[in-house]
């Protein structure tokens, strides 16, 4: 199952207040090399020129980190942030509740202002944020506390243009559902039962496609030209990631890995996967035929016992 970041919210009286400021900025480490160890891990990332996508932001223990420039900076008081495809936006979900709704901070990274808009109400939450691909939107999934868990309920889309919020309740929603946005930027995919979902902005079901696996992949579970949708194969299968035609909804490949994790799309041929290696973790660049490509990211086991999430973002 792919990592998430920690959902775990502040839920009684005591609440962390939240400032509507600009995200910190991350002034207190050095620049980047091509190598680097991210700040309070041992984590170390391998970058190159050209890249067509790079870390932005990272989670673990319930801290988040932005990057700007080349250097990265702990933002206090939340445990989520997620840039957007050009990197000029940021969002960001807060550790708890302020004033019983749950909110979240948009950043323009570009002049340095943020904005608090509220979500939902205690004693839902709203996570997990995808942006659209063109920049304008977030869609966050709602949820609330079911036992020692949480069930999905709908989703929250975030116009990042008018600085407003919008709860969506979805009947039947699959309890593990995780909402994301199609690559046209109009409709949103999640899992649904064995196979997934598409729905309208309304809630209402445009498509299911069933026996395909739950929607896999970091940000976005989609090819750069939208054609390929990656999913963690159905049960039956011996093979862990597979590749569906989204117009066709037939199978185009099964990938034989066996991945801890699935961070998202590099190009048309290769994804990022997490899979394990002697010192503990490694996020590797793999192609659609299993062969591994290039080492991106080397992870402590303590840093993955500690959930960490890198978050890439494409230019």
């Amino acid at each position: 199952m792919p990592v998430t970041p920690g959902i775990h919210r502040l839920l009684g009286s005591a609440v962390i207040a939240i400032s509507v400021t600009a995200l910190a900025p991350p002034a207190a480490h050095a620049a980047l090399p091509a190598d680097v160890t991210l700040p309070d891990t041992r984590v170390t990332v391998r970058e190159s020129p050209g890249d067509p996508l790079t870390v932005t932001s990272y989670t673990f223990d319930n801290l988040a980190y932005l990057r700007k420039g080349d250097v990265f900076g702990k933002q206090a008081g939340y445990q989520e942030i997620t840039v957007s495809p050009g990197g000029a936006k940021a969002l960001a979900v807060p550790t708890s509740y302020s004033s019983g709704h749950d909110s979240v901070l948009l950043a323009d990274l570009v002049a340095e202002k943020a904005v608090k808009v509220q979500t939902v109400q205690k004693p839902l939450v709203a996570h997990f944020a995808h942006w659209s691909r063109d920049g304008r939107k977030v869609v966050l999934t709602a949820q609330r506390k079911a036992g020692t868990g949480w069930e999905t309920t709908g989703f929250v889309i975030v116009d990042a243009v008018a600085k407003t919020a919008r709860t969506v309740a979805v009947p039947g929603v699959d309890k593990a559902a995780r909402f994301r946005w199609t690559p046209d930027n109009a409709q949103l995919v999640a899992a649904y039962q064995s196979g997934l979902r598409f729905y309208g902005q309304d809630g209402s079901v445009r498509r299911t496609l069933t026996k395909t696996g739950a929607p896999a992949g970091g940000e976005d579970v989609f090819s750069p030209s939208g054609k390929g949708l990656m999913t963690w194969c159905p049960a039956s299968y011996t093979e862990y990631v597979c590749v569906w035609d989204r117009v066709s909804g037939k199978l185009a490949a099964k990938v034989n890995i066996k991945p801890k994790a699935l961070l998202g799309w590099w190009d048309e041929r290769s994804f990022i996967a997490v899979v394990p290696s002697s010192s503990g973790y490694r996020a590797v660049l793999v192609d659609v035929k299993g062969k591994g490509l290039r080492v991106l990211a080397d992870v402590s086991a303590a840093d993955w016992n500690k959930k960490i999430y890198l978050s890439y973002t494409r230019g």
